[in-house]
């Protein structure tokens, strides 16, 4: 598949996804059912939690940076979580619109979030800019996604932020795809680009989910194994 259909294919997987989503997850009915499955989420990430609690215990002087987003209405709610690593002494970082490069913030676990300018984005916590560099400190990374399949492959709103991104991220850091259950796919299911970062681990309300590939070419990063 050339690179123009292979565009268009991810752009109509992405569509009916989305659409997908916003069936499953808008109105007041969704928005019920999205608040149940975050705190299902929490449970879930127990052993997320755990590592970050023995990051800490191992290193009280040292910040552990914990990179986190604040999802649109309809994503999979990972605040709940990082409210919770925020109070255990994480460092939390979000994302912020920055033009082709995406530009991380410090989150307290308690001031309010504005209006993000950028298209796909969540809210942003106000303060300095750290730089796109910031990430390459995070020992854990939660990432969103519109849906990863079982051999690592996420695909994203489009625009390649996260993908660009994840490339700094260091070997041993966890990489977790937060999303809901019903957006974790059959093994194949996606479509990988060269520039597509495969995802080691997914998170969603019923499981922490470690990933491997159909055709072990792929040695993924350390995951934390529920």
């Amino acid at each position: 598949m050339d690179t123009e259909a292979m565009a268009a294919h991810k752009k109509e997987l992405r569509s009916e996804l989305r659409a997908r989503r916003a069936e499953a997850y808008g109105g007041p009915a969704g928005t019920a059912h999205r608040a149940r499955e975050s705190r299902l989420l929490l449970e879930r990430a127990a052993a997320l939690i755990a590592h970050v609690e023995a990051t800490l215990t191992a290193a009280p002087a040292q910040p552990v940076l914990v990179a986190a987003y604040h999802p649109t209405p309809t994503e999979a709610d990972v605040m709940p979580l990082a409210r919770h690593l925020a109070e255990l002494g994480a460092h939390l970082i979000f994302p912020v619109a920055a033009g082709r490069e995406l530009d991380w913030v410090s989150w307290d676990g308690s001031s309010p979030f504005l209006d993000s300018p950028g298209r796909g984005f969540g809210k942003e916590p106000s303060g300095s800019r750290l730089g796109p560099g910031a990430l390459a400190a995070a020992a854990l990374v939660l990432a969103p996604a519109v849906a990863v399949d079982r051999s690592g492959t996420r695909i994203g709103h489009g625009a390649g932020y996260y993908d660009r991104a994840l490339t700094a991220v260091r070997a041993d850091a966890a990489v977790v795809a937060v999303v809901h259950p019903g957006e974790l796919l059959e093994a194949g299911t996606l479509p990988r680009e060269e520039h597509d970062v495969p995802i080691p681990a997914v998170l969603t309300a019923d499981a922490l989910v470690s990933l491997v590939t159909i055709d072990g070419s792929w040695a993924p990063r350390p995951a934390i194994r529920s």
